[in-house]
């Protein structure tokens, strides 16, 4: 049964109904468009880590990513090249651990060593933090 015949089997009262529903449910998702515009605002750029960090003496428990708004076309050339050397080519680069990594990286000034020496649940908070910043 075709979209027409439906329209055509029910009454009008059923129809205003219907187009109420519908009309309802793409507001709400409207404004659950809204509310992801504003998700940076919202969400906080330190991620506190899940135990204490050491680095060059000093202990590290929470990660600044407040950089990610400074970050310019240059620096985004600049992790692409870094993963071209690598010889690695995420798929989806902004879910990606490896690249969201090397974005924290440049964003904190933190070496390769601290991240690679985190705990995979403190790695995947930057991560998603970042995920969320580049595509929301």
């Amino acid at each position: 049964m075709g979209k027409e015949n439906l329209m055509e089997d029910i009454s009008q009262e059923e129809t205003e109904e219907l187009a109420a529903v519908e009309a309802a449910a793409d507001n709400s998702v409207q404004i659950a468009e809204e509310d992801v515009e504003n998700i940076n605002d919202r969400l906080p750029y330190v991620i506190k880590l899940s135990r204490s960090y050491h680095l060059d003496g000093k202990e590290i428990r929470e990660v600044d990513l407040s950089g990610l708004e400074d970050l310019t076309t240059k620096d985004g050339e600049y992790i692409d090249r870094v993963m071209a050397k690598m010889g690695y080519h995420p798929k989806d680069k902004f879910r990606d651990l490896t690249y969201t990594k090397h974005i924290a990286m440049r964003v904190t000034n933190l070496p390769i060593e601290f991240f690679n020496a985190l705990r995979w649940k403190d790695l995947q908070a930057i991560s998603s933090r970042i995920s969320v910043y580049f595509l929301f």
